[in-house]
């Protein structure tokens, strides 16, 4: 467990790193002499001031008698779409919580089919046009779905659909200098999904797009089901494909949008007592980290 703990720490280094590197980008935005008057530069002034102090404060709870170390407080900025840091911790709890719904769910219907579903909208340079074409289309997909699930009319193959959770992806091809957003699915189905009846659907609805693809997602001893949902949860928060400017575009234009979400019985699904509750009477060691002049400096208290 100590490895994974460095490990931990590592991960957090190199978000950390590439949050300052919007940082600093963000400074090159702000207009001093504009004296509070540049909307954009009043923008930037205040996500790298919020990104400067994201991550300087770790407290982590060394559980010595099982051996696990578990985050317990830290300080973030919450501009998951622009900071790396809060995007990593914000993809690893959607994970967990994702993980126990689909295990449980499983457990009540072994009979339920897992698959990956991603859906597309036509490439476009303006990304909060694309964008909400595509949420646009994606939620007259959703009323049709729950249309059927709740009175029995207007049924498509998405209706096959017992449960799922999805999130936004956007990318960027600098040579078109055009955007392309699509959504990822994880989902479980009752019945099989045929293919090419969903993308005439889909492309019934988006009137540009036929695109649809499907994944059958196989369940390794090893892993279970995480490695297919860690698909998923990273896209809304991927930062490794943008540059830093396109970074700050993607933040500016998507901004207050709902990128994530669940329908179906993935919503609501009772899980047994989580592990943190149970972790509350067992002794532990605090292990706090201070950013400091660039460095780390630890801390142990009992």
């Amino acid at each position: 467990k100590a490895d994974q703990h460095r490990d931990r720490i590592t991960r957090f280094g190199i978000l950390k790193h590439r949050a300052k590197l919007q940082e600093q980008y963000l400074w090159t935005q702000v207009d001093f002499k504009s004296e509070g008057e540049n909307d954009l530069s009043n923008k930037a002034l205040k996500a790298a001031t919020k990104l400067k102090g994201c991550g300087q404060f770790l407290l982590f709870h060394n559980y010595y008698t099982i051996d696990q170390v578990k985050l317990a407080k830290a300080h973030y900025c919450s501009r998951h779409l622009l900071c790396p840091m809060c995007a990593g911790v914000r993809a690893a709890k959607s994970m967990s919580r994702y993980v126990q719904r689909i295990e449980e769910l499983m457990r009540q219907n072994r009979k339920l089919k897992p698959v990956l579903i991603t859906l597309t909208v036509k490439n476009g340079q303006d990304l909060q046009e694309r964008f909400k074409h595509l949420r646009s289309s994606f939620r007259t997909l959703l009323d049709r779905y729950n249309d059927y699930k709740k009175k029995g009319r207007g049924f498509n193959q998405f209706c096959k659909i017992d449960g799922a959770f999805y999130s936004t992806e956007y990318t960027y091809n600098p040579k078109t200098k055009e955007w392309h957003p699509h959504i990822h699915i994880f989902a479980l189905l009752n019945e099989w999904i045929d293919q090419e009846e969903l993308a005439e659907t889909w492309h019934d609805i988006t009137l540009d797009s036929y695109i649809v693809d499907i994944r059958r997602v196989k369940k390794p001893k090893e892993h279970g089901y995480s490695k297919a949902v860690a698909e998923v949860c990273k896209y809304a928060l991927k930062f490794s494909d943008l540059s830093l400017e396109n970074t700050w575009e993607a933040y500016l234009s998507l901004k207050g949008n709902r990128l994530t979400g669940c329908f179906g019985s993935m919503y609501g699904v009772k899980l047994p007592e989580k592990t943190h509750s149970r972790l509350q009477s067992l002794y532990f060691i605090t292990r706090q980290s201070v950013r400091s002049m660039g460095f780390f400096i630890v801390f142990f208290k009992m």
